[in-house]
């Protein structure tokens, strides 16, 4: 947190010394959502209604060479049947973009979040059947060069470290984690353009010491057909390079050969450690289609992925679809629908290894330039493998934001 808010105060400083102007904007959103299975467990504990308040404020400075843009937001979440689980999320994030240099151009992206696990904890990181608060630090700086006009090259590089307070849940467990990739891109034809991205991550939790090293190497190929119709695929490799160290306590070990030892027939086995190096190789792909209409758009996406959690190399394979219609000026919906699979590597079956399905459509009125509501329902199920039953959980929300619209103050 020390670090992201010096980042921040450094940027602020600097900005505000040439600032041409900045804005101070309070915001105000509600939510109320109903889930007839909090937990997604095979047999829900009871449904839920839970009541969102998030006052706001967004503030930025504007500038000649760049641009600050922040955001503080304090959540309170009411649980209406199960009161014990009220709590207070306090979510603080921001950007700077650096302009005017002709080739050269960078950023930098930061947060520091304190929320509520069932709220940052999904299918990918890790189970969850408790609630407990998740504080999250991400610094995410970025590079990028265009070499001519036809090719770009950039570098990226990404910091998480997430803890969890007062936490019973194995399936959440402290972690760091770190991220540089370096991607080339470049257009050879007016329709047509390559991309090369070569990546390295490096994962650590206390569980079991546990540190995984994630090496990928991807080639993309993107194709536009016309403005409207546009197609994506890429793959590679990526190398796994697992380690985890073992503690076995002190303990007494049965052996009939200690006859004349006092402590017969046992021996004191010391304190020791078990380290354990695993390395193979995977593969990553993705494949998407896009198309644009007038008032909408239509989008098919097929992917597969390798994550690094607490329980081990996690293997991700996905198939969603995602859908957009505007109605008039006021009106808008959308449909969104993906199944997905996931699989980690030397587990056994019933563990976390399943499979989900979920279908999500939506529908947003702007009821004026300040206020914005929205209506959607969710529909998932989730199924271990070996397991007989799968679980099931709706989910309906209503949506409310209200920002008013405040001119920039300029210097």
């Amino acid at each position: 947190m020390k670090k992201c808010f010096l980042v921040s105060l450094t940027l602020c400083a600097s900005l505000t010394c040439q600032a041409e102007g900045y804005y101070l904007k309070p915001v105000f959103s509600a939510n109320e959502r109903y889930l007839s299975n909090l937990f997604m467990r095979q047999v829900p504990l009871q449904d839920n209604w839970i009541t969102t308040l998030s006052p706001g404020v967004n503030f930025g400075i504007l500038n000649e060479n760049g641009d600050l843009n922040s955001n503080f937001t304090w959540n309170h979440l009411f649980y209406t049947n199960q009161s014990e689980l009220d709590i207070d999320e306090q979510l603080f994030n921001v950007a700077y973009q650096h302009k005017n240099i002709e080739r050269l151009q960078w950023g930098f992206d930061g947060s520091y979040n304190n929320r509520s696990s069932l709220n940052t904890e999904g299918t990918v990181n890790g189970l969850v059947f408790t609630q407990v608060m998740s504080k999250q630090l991400s610094l995410a700086p970025s590079v990028s060069y265009n070499v001519d006009e036809l090719s770009t090259l950039s570098l990226d590089y990404s910091y998480n470290k997430t803890t969890y307070e007062k936490n019973r849940n194995s399936f959440l467990a402290n972690y760091d984690y770190h991220q540089v990739s370096s991607t080339f891109n470049h257009h050879y034809t007016e329709f047509d353009q390559m991309n090369v991205t070569l990546s390295s991550s490096r994962y650590n939790t206390q569980v079991q010491n546990l540190t995984t090293f994630n090496h990928v190497a991807q080639l993309g190929w993107q194709h536009s057909f016309s403005e409207q119709l546009v197609a994506y695929v890429s793959g590679g490799m990526n190398y796994s390079q697992a380690e985890s160290t073992q503690q076995i306590p002190a303990h007494c070990v049965f052996d009939l050969s200690l006859v004349n030892s006092p402590c017969s027939p046992f021996r004191l086995e010391p304190a020791s450690e078990i380290t354990t190096k695993k390395s193979g190789f995977g593969k990553v792909f993705r494949a998407s289609i896009q198309k644009s209409f007038e008032r909408g758009s239509v989008s098919l996406i097929g992917s597969q992925n390798q994550t690094p959690t607490s329980q081990g190399l996690q293997t991700q394979q996905q198939l969603a679809i995602n859908t957009a219609y505007t109605i008039n000026e006021r009106w808008s919906t959308g449909l969104s629908a993906s199944y997905s699979s996931y699989e980690v590597t030397g587990q056994q079956i019933g563990s976390s290894n399943r499979t989900l399905y979920s279908i999500s459509p939506n529908i947003r009125w702007k009821l004026s330039p300040e206020i914005n509501v929205g209506l959607s329902y969710s529909f998932g199920q989730q199924k271990f493998q070996g397991g007989n039953q799968p679980s099931q959980g709706n989910t309906v929300e209503l949506q409310f934001s209200y920002q008013p619209q405040i001119n920039h103050q300029v210097k």
